[in-house]
Parts: C-alpha cells; sequence; structure tokens
C-alpha cells in the first residue's frame, strides 16, 4: 500500500505537468494552425502584408509551412531571397518543407542581397530529392508533384515531365491542369501534331476540372470557346459562379451580361445576374479592375435593371473569401 501510494502521488505530479505542457504545445500547434489558415486566405486574397503578419506569428508558435509563405512573401517584394527572407526560407526547411529547400537550392537573382546565398544549393538540392523521391516512388500523388519541382529545379525536364505526368494520371487536379499548362506551352512531351497537343491538353483540362479545380474550370471554358464549341464553353460558363475564383468569378459576371453577342455567344443576357455578380465581387475584393467594368456598362442599363442587381447583389458571395488560387511554388 506504502508503495502503491508513492507511486499514485509522485506519478500523480509528473502527469500533471506533463499534460499540462502537452496540453500548451497542443494548443499552441491549434493557435499555429488557425493563424496559419487566416494567413494563407489571406495570401491567396493577395492581402499580403496582412497575410504576412499571421504567417510570421505562426512560425514564432513553429509552423513550418508559415515560414515557408513568409519567406516568399519576403521574396516577392524584395525581388530576391534577402537575409530576413533566408531565415524563414531555412526554418521551413529544416521542418522538411521541400519547396522552401528549392528555394535555397535556385539559382540567379533569388539570391538577392545574399552573399553566399548558393554555398549550398547542391546539398539543398539533395536533400529535397532524398525527402520526396520515396514518398513518390510509394504512390503519393503529392510527393510526386514536389517531385517534379525539384527536377524542374535541377534542370532535368525529362525526369521532371514523368513524374508531373504520373500524377496528372493519379489523379491529382493541380498536376492535371498543369500538364495541360505545359502542353500547351510546348515546353513538354513531344507530339508530331500540334492538334494531338492540342487535344491532350483539353483531355487534361477536363479531368482537372471534372474535379472542380477552379482554374481549369475557366480555362477549359475560354479553350471550348477558341475551338469554336460554344455549347460546351457556355456548359463550363454556368459552373464559373458557383466558384471562389476571382477571374472566373469576373468573367462569369462580364459573360452573363454579355450575352449572344459577346465572345462566348452565350445563349441569353442575363444583365441583372451578371452585374450583381460583378456588384457582390467588387464588394467582396474592392477590385478597381470590376468597378470599371461596372462603370462602363452602367449607361446601358435600365435603372430597373440595376435596382434589381443591386439587390440580388446581397445575397451573393456573402461571407466568401475570393481567393486567386496562386501557386505555392510557381511564383
Amino acid at each position: 500500500m506504502i508503495r502503491h501510494s508513492f507511486f499514485s502521488g509522485a506519478t500523480l505530479g509528473l502527469l500533471l505537468v506533463v499534460t499540462t505542457l502537452f496540453a500548451r504545445a497542443e494548443t499552441g500547434g491549434e493557435v499555429a494552425e488557425v493563424l496559419f489558415q487566416d494567413g494563407y486566405t489571406l495570401y491567396q486574397q493577395r492581402y499580403s502584408l496582412n497575410a504576412f503578419a499571421k504567417f510570421k506569428e505562426a512560425t514564432q508558435l513553429g509552423h513550418v509551412e508559415a515560414a515557408y509563405y513568409a519567406g516568399n512573401i519576403l521574396r516577392r517584394n524584395h525581388i530576391c531571397i534577402t537575409e530576413e527572407a533566408e531565415a524563414f526560407y531555412r526554418q521551413a526547411a529544416e521542418g522538411e518543407d521541400v519547396y522552401a529547400m528549392l528555394r535555397l537550392a535556385q539559382k540567379g537573382n533569388f539570391c538577392g542581397t545574399l552573399r553566399n546565398c548558393d554555398y549550398d544549393r547542391q546539398e539543398w538540392l539533395q536533400r529535397a530529392l532524398n525527402s520526396v523521391l520515396p514518398k513518390a516512388e510509394a504512390g503519393d500523388l503529392e510527393a510526386m508533384k514536389e517531385t517534379y519541382s525539384v527536377y524542374r529545379v535541377a534542370g532535368d525536364k525529362k525526369k521532371a515531365w514523368g513524374w508531373i505526368q504520373r500524377a496528372a494520371e493519379g489523379g491529382h487536379a493541380f498536376s492535371q491542369y498543369w500538364v495541360a499548362i505545359l502542353l500547351e506551352e510546348q515546353d513538354m512531351g513531344f507530339y508530331w501534331t500540334e492538334a494531338g497537343r492540342r487535344a491532350d491538353m483539353l483531355k487534361w483540362l477536363k479531368a482537372s476540372a471534372e474535379q472542380g479545380f477552379p482554374k481549369a474550370m475557366f480555362k477549359l471554358a475560354v479553350e471550348y470557346k477558341e475551338d469554336g464549341r460554344f455549347d460546351q464553353a457556355n456548359g463550363w460558363v454556368d459552373r464559373l459562379g458557383q466558384t471562389d475564383y476571382f477571374d472566373a468569378l469576373y468573367n462569369y459576371g462580364l459573360i452573363l451580361l454579355e450575352g449572344p453577342k459577346g465572345m462566348f455567344k452565350y445563349p441569353a443576357a442575363k444583365p441583372v445576374e451578371g452585374l450583381a455578380v460583378l456588384m457582390a465581387l467588387h464588394r467582396q475584393t474592392g477590385s478597381a479592375a470590376v468597378q470599371r467594368s461596372i462603370d462602363k456598362r452602367l449607361p446601358s442599363l435600365t435603372t430597373e435593371v440595376v435596382t434589381e442587381a443591386e439587390v440580388l447583389s446581397r445575397e451573393l458571395l456573402v461571407d466568401t473569401p475570393i481567393l486567386h488560387y496562386l501557386p505555392k511554388f510557381g511564383i
């Protein structure tokens, strides 16, 4: 009984300490994740300064991906990697963020003000490959996409193309979209005819769009329009209004306003709905381009249409963050 009593008291005290520390750590991790998600939304809305504050705070709580994005914002603002950006990238890289490793491995003006910024370039490149390749070979689709980026930075386009294709074939929506972009740019793959290349480009765009990736949905509508396949194009136009993607919503509003006279030859003009989308989009983003589009079209619209559109716009995109779908490593 005495031994049991001693064990209970000492262990209970230790457990209380450990449990308290664990709870704090868990709470800190949860807070960091909330800060990161808030920052990520702001980043995708192109509110970089506000996003940076969130990312920096999350980084101080140990959030690895937040450190990458904090470094990315500084790099983009200065058009190079400053010493502060390098510190964020290194923190993320040490936490096994592959894209942070690749930033440290890049050549050229990415080095910016750092005197010896590329002294460990090959080391980071190899570390990135060692991190993702085993997972990619085991069938991890996200790792396949990351492996593509590693080989692109390394300058091995053939291997890069192979991995992004495998990710696309596995059903990774962004990779399907990216394969289409690479085919359009004629940067990857070999085709005997441009018709064959375009057919594959559209195939991958459609695969990504059918999974709901907004950038693919919008681009597919545009490409069908370019081919004169207006019924198919407008089938995708109708789905653009259900996304949270800025470019998709902006063009959706314009297409509805223009109707059959527009480039998409949309079956019927819907001025109330189109104007309402633009008004709601401007309310949510404050975009000067959207306001100019509204102002340009107001003189040709009746008072009744404008009034109805204003009422309808209050119901649209409420509490919906409008995003730009910026890639993690592409810019």
